[in-house]
């Protein structure tokens, strides 16, 4: 839930990004590749919308060199074969992924299994595995 809420706020830099870009990036790096697929999938956006805050603000003021480097970024991290590096590769989209629930029941199905999946992350179909070198 928190990472969904930094992702809404990143968008449009209602964050300040730059001023609190270590506290996002240290976030990002300690749950990179973890959790349900909704997780990692809110992850993917964090880092776009950060790189994409970046390449919009106008304090701090970038070179140009390190605006084209910025830009350039954000259109690696857009393609589906930087998915991998987030485990989110086998989803076609990364923001209608985010958004999706991993927690699903029919009503009055509340289970300890259920309760337990929603916490620990989804069912193990969902995960990915990921190369040492990719992480």
């Amino acid at each position: 839930i928190l990472a969904r809420y930094l992702l809404m706020l990143s968008f449009n830099n209602c964050l300040d990004v730059a001023r609190h870009l270590p506290y996002l990036f240290h976030s990002i790096t300690l749950l990179v590749c973890t959790g349900p697929l909704s997780l990692r999938a809110s992850l993917h956006g964090l880092v776009i919308n950060i790189i994409h805050s970046l390449c919009t603000c106008t304090k701090p003021s970038f070179s140009e060199e390190t605006r084209r480097v910025l830009n350039l970024s954000l259109d690696e991290f857009s393609l589906p074969k930087f998915y991998l590096l987030f485990g989110i590769s086998k989803v076609k989209s990364a923001a209608v992924t985010a958004f999706r629930s991993s927690y699903r029941h029919g009503p009055g199905e509340r289970s300890w299994h259920n309760v337990e999946r929603s916490f620990s992350g989804s069912a193990a179909s969902d995960r990915e595995r990921l190369s040492l070198t990719s992480l």
